[in-house]
Parts: C-alpha cells; sequence; structure tokens
C-alpha cells in the first residue's frame, strides 16, 4: 500500500501552486523583464526564502510557470487529437487549437513573447518536445509514408507547421481584430494543408 502524502509534503506543494499561480498573473501583466519577486512574495503571504527554495529565481521561476501552462493546454489539445481515427485529422485538429489558445493573451505574452528573453530556443525546445510539438510531430513519419508532405522530410514539415504556427500566435497579439485574424489564419492554413494532401488519381 502506497504511504499517503506527508503533511509537510502537502504544505510544500501548495506553496509552489501558490508561487505559480500568482506568478503566472504577474508575468502575463507585466512581462518578464518588469515582473516583481517582491511583488509575487507579497502577494502570495509566503517568505521570499520559500520562493527561492522552490525555484532558485525569477528565471527558475518563469520556466516553471512556462512549462506549467505548456503542459496543462497540452492535456486540452491531446484528449482532443486522441479522439479521431485518423492522423491527418488530428493534426489538424492541433493546429486549429493551437490558434484557439493564442486567442488568450496571458498564453500569447508568456509562451509566445517573453519566453523569447527569459529561455534559451533550446530550453523551450525540450519543452515542446515533450508537450503539443512531440505529439504533432510523432503523426508526421506515418502521413509522409501515405503520401501527404510529398517532397518534404520530417523535420522541414515540423519547421513548416511550428513555425508558422509560433509567428501567427506572436502576431496575434498586436491585432487590432484578433477575431479576424485568427479567422484569416485558420484558412491560411486550411489551404497550405489542402495542398499536402496526396495527388488522388481520378477514377
Amino acid at each position: 500500500m502506497s504511504k499517503r502524502p506527508g503533511k509537510n509534503k502537502e504544505n510544500l506543494q501548495e506553496t509552489k501552486d501558490n508561487f505559480l499561480k500568482v506568478a503566472r498573473e504577474e508575468f502575463s501583466k507585466y512581462g518578464y523583464s518588469e515582473a516583481s519577486t517582491s511583488r509575487i512574495v507579497q502577494k502570495s503571504g509566503m517568505a521570499r526564502g520559500s520562493l527561492y527554495y522552490h525555484f532558485g529565481d525569477k528565471n527558475g521561476l518563469f520556466k516553471a510557470v512556462y512549462k506549467q501552462i505548456m503542459h496543462e493546454s497540452y492535456e486540452i489539445i491531446a484528449q482532443k487529437m486522441d479522439k479521431h481515427d485518423n492522423n491527418w485529422d488530428a493534426l489538424k485538429t492541433a493546429i486549429s487549437e493551437f490558434l484557439d489558445l493564442c486567442m488568450h493573451p496571458t498564453y500569447r505574452k508568456i509562451i509566445l513573447m517573453e519566453s523569447q528573453s527569459a529561455m534559451t530556443y533550446k530550453e523551450r525546445y525540450e519543452v515542446h518536445a515533450e508537450t503539443l510539438m512531440g505529439k504533432m510531430k510523432s503523426l508526421i513519419p506515418s502521413l509522409i509514408k501515405d503520401g501527404y508532405f510529398s517532397g518534404h522530410t520530417i523535420e522541414t514539415v515540423s519547421i513548416l507547421i511550428f513555425g508558422m504556427l509560433a509567428e501567427a500566435g506572436r502576431t496575434l497579439d498586436g491585432a487590432e481584430n484578433i477575431s479576424e485574424l485568427r479567422q484569416i489564419y485558420s484558412k491560411g492554413f486550411e489551404s497550405t494543408l489542402k495542398a499536402m494532401e496526396p495527388n488522388k488519381t481520378p477514377a
């Protein structure tokens, strides 16, 4: 029989979760450079030493928030992808759901904008690889085998899709009409993917 977590362990997790909640609001409102650990500590009601214990510093805290959001969004999208019987529909669903996520200011601010200065490309890539990007990329080999993405490799398809998605999400941040631009991007991705379907010879 497994042991229940001890009270101290539960308290540590509650403290960590509290910091993550407050920090998410702080980074979303002020960005990375202007975010204040003093404000975070004050709003959390916790000791500054607890923040250092769990996260090391502001950068460590940001990375923890980033990873938390990425895993949360991955769980949401993965469930919808898994409802499909074929990889092509699952991939199209992932793209659409990602664009929907980009409609949320907190997601755009932390994941697409502020992470550029707070984290290295390698650090961001490692989180992407274990979440949505990894799942989407796992679909590509079988799709290429079935005739999709003719002339492309797994890597070129990955760059094509993930690069376009990330840039589309970032440009939504400064859009005057975000809903309209979201629809434009959706149609653009539909056209791009349509061109990547296998050529079907008329019967």
